[in-house]
């Protein structure tokens, strides 16, 4: 990933994504890699890192993968049409790693397999189904807002 591609994406903290508390770590054409650390405000009432927790996760990641932009000051944009998450194993705490990479596109959709895991542990896994939207069908993006 470029600098300036990590530097605009790190500038592009929405609150939920604040909330969520993910870094993009890597990010590729057709791949992403987020990271974020789980803490107490990640948990549901039985302790454990609520599942929504992690569906957001493998969206982001998702969305992402299918947008990478290599032209400075544009974005690709696509919106969620399906996303399927099974989860493997409950988390308590800890850093995880969300990996996301497009199985196959069209001029309009994209399908995506993403994985979270916590060190060795497989927490959970997804695939997706993603529409490009506002122009982000094109390689080159559009110009930022």
């Amino acid at each position: 990933m470029s600098d300036a591609n990590l530097q605009f994406e790190d500038s592009n903290m929405s609150g939920f994504r604040e909330v969520l508390g993910f870094s993009v770590t890597d990010w590729e054409p057709g791949r992403a890699v987020i990271t974020a650390e789980m803490t107490e405000r990640h948990l549901n009432r039985n302790g454990f890192v609520h599942g929504g927790v992690f569906v957001s996760l493998l969206d982001s990641a998702a969305g992402l993968c299918g947008t990478y932009c290599s032209v400075p000051g544009n974005v690709r944009r696509c919106i969620t049409i399906s996303l399927n998450t099974h989860f493997m194993n409950p988390l308590q705490a800890g850093v995880v790693q969300v990996e996301a990479e497009v199985v196959s596109r069209g001029r309009k959709i994209f399908f995506v397999e993403g994985r979270i895991t916590c060190e060795e542990l497989l927490v959970a896994t997804g695939q997706g189904t993603f529409r490009y939207v506002l122009g982000g069908e094109n390689e080159e993006g559009v110009q930022a807002d």
